[in-house]
C-alpha cells in the first residue's frame, strides 16, 4: 500500500470528531476503513468513544501533524 501524507489544510473547518466513515470519505481511504480501525486500535489514529461510539479526534490528529515551531533565541 502507498502511504501518503494527510496534509492538514484538508480538513480545515472540519468538526471535532468525525467518524470514521466521513474521515475515509474525506482523506480518499474509502476502501481503507478496516486498516483505520486497526490505527485506531494501535493509537496511531486518535479516538475517543462516545457510548459505543468511537470517532476520530480531529483536534488530536492535526496537533499531530502540526510540526513543533523552533524557537528563536
Amino acid at each position: 500500500m502507498k502511504v501518503e501524507e494527510l496534509p492538514p489544510d484538508l480538513f480545515v473547518g472540519c468538526p471535532r470528531y468525525l467518524t470514521q466513515r466521513r474521515f475515509a470519505e474525506l482523506a480518499g481511504l474509502q476502501q481503507q476503513e478496516k486498516l483505520l480501525a486497526r490505527w485506531g486500535d494501535e493509537g496511531l489514529l486518535p479516538t475517543r468513544s462516545f457510548g459505543r461510539h468511537r470517532l476520530i479526534d480531529m483536534q488530536a490528529l492535526l496537533q499531530r501533524l502540526d510540526p513543533p515551531q523552533e524557537i528563536q533565541g
